[in-house]
C-alpha cells in the first residue's frame, strides 16, 4: 500500500510541478497568451468558413450538437453534482482523445497476437464490446486516484464522470461513421440505416438520452447509448465506495455486476443474429436492452435522494438561505431557472452557491485529510455567494432608485445601416420561441467548440441579444452622443446581453450611476478587487541632511502648473556617514507617486499610503469574510501595536500600470508577506524581495523579509517541506504564530 502511495503523490505532485513551471513561464511572456487567442480566433474563423465548402464539417457539426444536447441532458438531471462545466468537459475530452485511440490500439492488438479482423463475429460480439466498456471507465480511474478532492465526490460525480467519457467515445465513432458511410442507402435515407433492419441508431430530440442502437424493422434487441452505460457503471462504482464500510462486503460486486450487463447488452446487439443462444438467453433474462436505461434513471434518482439525505443531516454546518427548511434540488432547480429566465443578475451567483454549498457539504462528509485542504477555500466562497443573495433584494432596490433606462430616440430620419437593425428585430420577432430557442442551442453549441460553457454562454447570448436589440442599437446610431462617455458604451451592450434572450423577459439595466454600488458591495464581500489601486506606500525618502520632509496630504489638491513636481534623486551609496539605509537602484519622488528604477533596469511605480488611510484599511479588512484577507489585517493590527505599519495591501504596478506584485504588511525594518496556510506559497515570489537581480525587484531597502503562515505547518507533504526550506535557505525568516512574529520583528 506504502507503494502505491508513493507512486501516486510522487506521479501527481511531478505534474503538478510541472504546471507551476507552465503557468509560471506564461505569466512572465504574456505573448504566449496573445498567441493562444489570436489562434482560436483564426480557428474559429476557418472553422465557420469551412462549413460553407467542406461537406465533412457540417457532418462533424452536426454529431456535435447531437453530443452537447446529451450532455445537456445529463447535466440537468445530475442534480447533487459538484463538479464545475470544464472539469466535465476535460472528461468529455479525454474520451475523446484518450479512450477511443486506447481502445483501438487495443483490438488491433489483440488481433495481431491471435489473428482474425475486426469485422469477424467474435471481434465484433465479445472483443470490441469488452474493451470499450472497460476502457471508458480509464478517466474514472485515473480521477479517483490522482485527484485530492476524489473521496468527497457525490454520487451525481461519479455518473457524470461516466456519462461525460462515454460522450466523447460516441462522439468519435458516430463521426466516423458518418464520415464513412457511402452508398444510396446512406445518401437516400442517412448514415445509419440498413435494408434488414431500417433505421438502426436514432436521434431523437424529444427522447432521453439519444443515440440508441435499435432496428426500426422488426426490433428484437436493442442497446442503450455508450453514454448511459458508462455513466450506469459509474454509479455503481460510486455507491459501492460510499458503502465500503457497511459490513455488507458484497457490495463491491455490484460494479462487477453491471460492467457484466452492460457488456452483454452490447454484445446481444452486435452479435444478435450469430451469437450462442444461451448468450441471447442471458440477455433475454436481462430486458434484451429494454431495462437498461429505466434501471439506470431508478438508481440515478434513488442516488439523488441519497445525497441530498446525507446533506440534510448536516445542514446545520451549511449556509442555508431564509425561507429554505430543508435542502432539496426542485427548489435550487427552480430558483436557476426563475432567474435565467427573468431576473439574470442572480442567476450566476444561484448556479455557484448551490454547486459549492454542495462540494462544502461533501467535503465535510466523506472528505479525507487530502480533501481536507479545500474545505476552507469553498467555505469562504459559500458565505459570499450566500451573502449576495441575501442581500441581493435591498441592493436592487437601492440602484434601481439610481438606475439609466435606455430610451429610443425620435428622430424620424435614418440611415439604411439603422435600417438594416430595424429589420434584424422585426424579423427576430416574428420567430416563434422554439425557433429562436433552437438558434440560441445551435450558437452556443458551435462556441463550446472553442471556449468553455460560460464563455460560449455569453457569445450565444450577445448574438441573439443583439438580433433582439435591433430598435435600440439603431436608436444609438441615430443619436451617438448617447455613446460618447466609456461608461454609457457599456451599459449599452450590457443592456443588449443581458435584457434579451428567447424566451425571457425584458428588464431595465442598471445604469451608469447604480454601478459604483455593485462594485462597493462586491468588494466588501470580498468577490471583487477594487479597480483603482488604494495609495498605499512606504514612507517617504529621508532628505541628506537627515530631516524628514513634510507628507503629502491624503488628497493633496492641484492649484494649477504652478505647482511643480517635488523630485528627490536617490543614488546607491556605501557612504558610512549617512544614517539611512543605502538604496539599491534608483527612487525618484514625484508628489505622491514613488518611481523606482531597480538593478534589473526595470521602473516600478507605488503611491504613498497616509497612516490614516492604513488604520482604515486594516480595520475594514478585519471584518472581511475572505480569509485570506482577513488573516492579512490580523497581522497587521498586531504588527501595528509593536511598531509603525509604513505599507498595508501594497500594490506594486510596471510603468505600463501591469501589475508586478504586492506587499502585504511593511514596517520600517521588514517586509512581511502573509498566507493564511501553507497551499497560498509560491517559492517564485520571494525572488522580488531578495534577488536584485530579478526583473521585478522591489525592496530597495533591502529589509528583512519575514513568511507568516497562519496555519498550523503540521503533516506537510514532501514538496512543502522542500518549499519551505529553500525559501528558508535564502534568508527568508519563516514564522507560524504571533508569537513567533513578535520575536522575529
Amino acid at each position: 500500500m506504502n507503494t502505491i502511495w508513493s507512486v501516486r503523490t510522487g506521479i501527481r505532485d511531478f505534474l503538478e510541478s510541472v504546471i507551476r513551471i507552465c503557468r509560471s513561464w506564461t505569466e512572465k511572456h504574456p505573448f504566449i497568451k496573445i498567441a493562444y487567442m489570436i489562434f482560436s480566433w483564426l480557428s474559429l474563423i476557418i472553422f465557420v468558413l469551412s462549413l460553407f465548402f467542406v461537406k465533412e464539417a457540417r457532418t462533424m457539426l452536426v454529431q456535435y450538437l447531437w453530443s452537447f444536447y446529451v450532455l445537456l441532458q445529463f447535466w440537468v438531471l445530475c442534480r447533487s453534482k459538484t463538479l464545475p462545466w470544464k472539469t466535465v468537459v476535460l472528461f468529455v475530452l479525454s474520451g475523446v482523445y484518450l479512450v477511443v485511440p486506447l481502445t483501438t490500439l487495443t483490438v488491433s492488438a489483440f488481433h495481431m497476437v491471435f489473428s482474425g479482423k475486426t469485422s469477424d463475429v467474435w471481434s465484433l460480439a465479445v472483443i470490441t464490446p469488452i474493451f470499450e466498456e472497460l476502457w471508458k471507465l480509464l478517466p474514472l480511474g485515473v480521477f479517483l486516484l490522482f485527484s485530492r478532492r476524489a473521496s468527497a465526490l457525490s454520487l451525481s460525480d461519479y455518473t457524470l464522470i461516466g456519462a461525460a467519457t462515454g460522450i466523447g467515445f460516441q462522439l468519435m465513432e458516430e463521426l466516423s461513421r458518418r464520415w464513412l458511410s457511402s452508398g444510396v442507402l446512406a445518401e437516400k435515407f442517412g448514415y445509419s440505416f440498413t435494408m434488414l433492419g431500417g433505421e438502426t441508431i436514432h436521434w431523437d430530440l424529444f427522447s432521453l438520452f439519444p443515440g440508441r442502437f435499435e432496428e426500426s424493422l422488426l426490433p428484437t434487441v436493442m442497446t442503450v447509448s455508450h453514454p448511459v452505460h458508462t455513466a450506469m457503471i459509474g454509479l455503481s462504482i460510486g455507491i459501492a465506495y460510499r458503502l465500503r464500510k457497511k459490513p455488507t462486503k458484497w457490495l463491491f460486486l455490484f460494479p462487477t455486476i453491471i460492467l457484466l450487463w452492460a457488456i452483454l447488452d452490447h454484445a446481444a446487439y452486435n452479435g444478435q443474429h450469430q451469437l450462442p443462444g444461451w448468450v441471447l438467453q442471458l440477455s433475454d433474462w436481462t430486458g434484451l436492452g429494454y431495462k437498461t436505461q429505466s434501471t439506470f434513471l431508478l438508481m440515478l434518482f434513488t442516488s439523488i435522494f441519497a445525497d441530498y439525505w446525507s446533506l440534510n443531516k448536516m445542514r446545520s454546518r451549511l449556509p442555508a438561505l431564509p425561507n429554505e427548511p430543508f435542502l432539496n434540488p426542485f427548489t435550487e432547480l427552480w430558483n436557476m431557472t426563475y432567474s435565467f429566465c427573468l431576473d439574470r443578475e442572480k442567476f450566476i451567483y444561484w448556479l455557484g452557491f448551490y454547486r459549492e454549498r454542495r462540494e462544502l457539504g461533501f467535503h465535510i462528509l466523506y472528505g479525507n485529510t487530502e480533501a481536507a485542504n479545500r474545505q476552507e477555500p469553498v467555505q469562504a466562497r459559500v458565505k459570499a455567494l450566500c451573502q449576495v443573495l441575501t442581500g441581493f433584494t435591498v441592493f436592487l432596490l437601492v440602484t434601481g432608485l439610481f438606475a439609466g433606462i435606455g430610451a429610443h430616440s425620435g428622430v424620424a430620419e435614418s440611415a439604411c445601416f439603422t435600417c438594416m437593425f430595424d429589420s434584424l428585430q422585426d424579423w427576430w420577432d416574428r420567430l416563434n420561441w422554439y425557433e429562436q430557442g433552437a438558434l440560441l442551442l445551435g450558437a452556443l453549441a458551435l462556441s463550446m467548440l472553442f471556449v468553455g460553457f460560460w464563455p460560449a454562454l455569453g457569445i450565444a447570448m450577445t448574438g441573439m441579444g443583439i438580433a433582439g436589440s435591433g430598435h435600440e442599437i439603431a436608436g444609438y446610431i441615430r443619436d451617438p452622443k448617447k455613446l460618447l462617455t466609456p461608461e454609457r458604451a457599456l451599459s449599452a451592450a450590457g443592456s443588449i446581453m443581458l435584457n434579451r434572450i428567447p424566451f425571457g423577459k425584458a428588464l431595465s439595466w442598471v445604469g451608469k450611476k447604480g454601478r459604483p454600488y455593485v462594485h462597493k458591495l462586491l468588494e466588501k464581500l470580498g468577490l471583487r478587487k477594487s479597480n483603482t489601486d488604494v495609495p498605499i506606500h512606504p514612507e517617504p525618502p529621508k532628505k541628506h541632511d537627515g530631516k524628514e520632509p513634510d507628507r503629502q496630504p491624503d488628497n493633496p489638491k492641484k492649484t494649477g502648473d504652478e505647482t511643480p513636481h517635488k523630485e528627490t534623486a536617490h543614488e546607491e551609496t556605501t557612504n558610512e556617514q549617512t544614517k539611512k539605509p543605502s538604496i539599491v537602484g534608483t527612487i525618484v519622488t514625484k508628489g505622491t507617486t514613488t518611481e523606482y528604477t531597480n538593478p534589473a533596469k526595470t521602473k516600478l511605480i507605488w503611491d504613498y499610503q497616509s497612516p490614516k488611510n492604513i488604520n482604515r484599511d486594516i480595520q475594514q479588512s478585519l471584518k472581511s469574510t475572505n480569509i485570506g484577507s482577513a488573516t492579512q489585517a490580523k497581522v497587521a493590527d498586531f504588527v501595528r501595536k509593536k511598531t509603525e505599519v509604513i505599507g498595508y495591501n501594497q500594490k506594486i504596478k510596471k510603468v505600463n500600470k501591469e501589475a508586478a506584485g504586492d506587499l502585504d504588511v511593511v514596517t520600517k525594518d521588514a517586509i512581511i508577506e502573509v498566507k493564511a496556510s501553507i497551499k497560498g506559497v509560491k517559492e517564485e515570489q520571494f525572488a522580488k524581495f531578495i534577488d536584485a537581480s530579478h526583473e521585478l525587484f522591489f525592496n530597495p531597502e533591502n529589509k528583512k523579509v519575514i513568511l507568516y503562515i497562519d496555519k498550523p505547518l503540521n503533516n506537510l507533504r514532501p514538496e512543502h517541506k522542500i518549499m519551505l526550506e529553500n525559501i528558508k535557505s535564502k534568508g527568508v525568516t519563516i514564522v507560524n504564530s504571533l508569537d513567533d512574529l513578535k520575536g522575529a520583528l
